[in-house]
């Protein structure tokens, strides 16, 4: 066997190996992965916080709960003065309609009862999550120590390795990103008189950071709404604000991202839409993923053939042998 089809094979196995991973494994130990990513976020908080880990954990996890509570309570007062405004409306088409619509407390009833295993292993995620973080928190540099053994450590941690310093400047980038459009949507809305602005304004900005979504997902469905009622100078002033978030984001991705997460605009928009097609809504954010860690991985596989080395996942008798 050549060289080139050997080096051809092994990128064939990295990519099956990959799509097996995100498809199956993953899915299956997903609150372990992301107790795992919140670890390692704990390990390098603890540069700056001198607590031991188990602590930070119990700490950060307690703050987690407050900040997810106090979101749940800020968004049921938001909506409460709208829903209170819509049950009246609701019972007049009620009363109106109702010898029409006697199938909807069926279907609506078969939906919940369809749904709720779905939110019940939800819940069971969560507190697996919950309980993982502890447990690994106590025992980082014993599972640490064990994952080391493993014959293809080190390769996948090179890789990730790098992942991870490009994701942190680009979550970086897109938080002052993030920032700078909030303010412009809250100096906005508290111009036109919108009620709770500042929440609405940070909700426009964290739409605005997720892949592929943007301002004019809030937006333009807002500017239409208005026109259908009337409103023609609210949805004139919505189209500018939309306008300057736009030419802000066109104007600070390029100088903030420099190159962003390695992968072009249309290979990003690519992997969404494959991820979506093969994983579901989960493919959002693991389309990406996967194209960044097949990328690391073959660049792993060709820095090993450049040093001389024919296998980029070494196993346990190589280097007993070395």
């Amino acid at each position: 066997m050549t060289q080139q089809r050997k080096k051809y094979l092994q990128q064939a196995g990295i990519l099956l190996a990959v799509y097996l991973f995100l498809r199956y494994l993953l899915p299956l130990g997903m609150p372990f992965f992301l107790a795992w990513l919140t670890v390692h976020f704990l390990v390098f908080l603890q540069k700056w916080i001198r607590m031991r880990l188990l602590p930070l954990g119990i700490c950060f996890l307690a703050v987690c709960i407050l900040l997810i509570g106090a979101g749940v309570l800020c968004g049921c007062t938001l909506l409460y003065e709208p829903c209170q405004e819509l049950i009246p409306v609701c019972r007049d088409y009620w009363s109106r309609f109702s010898e029409h619509l006697v199938w909807i407390p069926e279907s609506l009833s078969g939906f919940l009862m369809d749904q709720m295993p779905t939110v019940l292993s939800w819940l069971f995620g969560i507190f697996i999550y919950l309980v993982s973080v502890l447990f690994l928190a106590k025992d980082w540099e014993r599972v640490k120590g064990l994952l080391q053994k493993l014959p293809f450590f080190t390769p996948v941690s090179r890789a990730s390795g790098r992942m991870a310093q490009a994701f942190r400047g680009w979550a970086r980038a897109q938080g002052k990103i993030m920032l700078v459009i909030s303010a412009e949507c809250a100096v906005g809305y508290f111009l036109l008189h919108i009620p709770f602005f500042w929440f609405w304004a940070i909700l426009t900005g964290l739409v605005d950071a997720l892949p592929v979504f943007g301002t004019g997902v809030v937006f333009v469905p807002w500017v239409v709404i208005q026109i259908l009622q009337g409103n023609f100078a609210m949805s004139l002033w919505l189209a500018v604000l939309l306008a300057v978030t736009w030419l802000t984001r066109e104007f600070l991705e390029p100088r903030l991202l420099g190159g962003g997460l390695g992968l072009l605009p249309i290979g990003f928009l690519m992997s969404v839409i494959v991820g979506l097609q093969l994983f579901g809504p989960f493919g959002l954010f693991s389309g990406p993923f996967g194209v960044l860690l097949i990328k690391e991985l073959w660049a792993e596989l060709e820095m090993q053939g450049l040093s001389g080395n024919s296998g980029p996942l070494p196993s346990g008798d190589d280097k007993t042998s070395a």
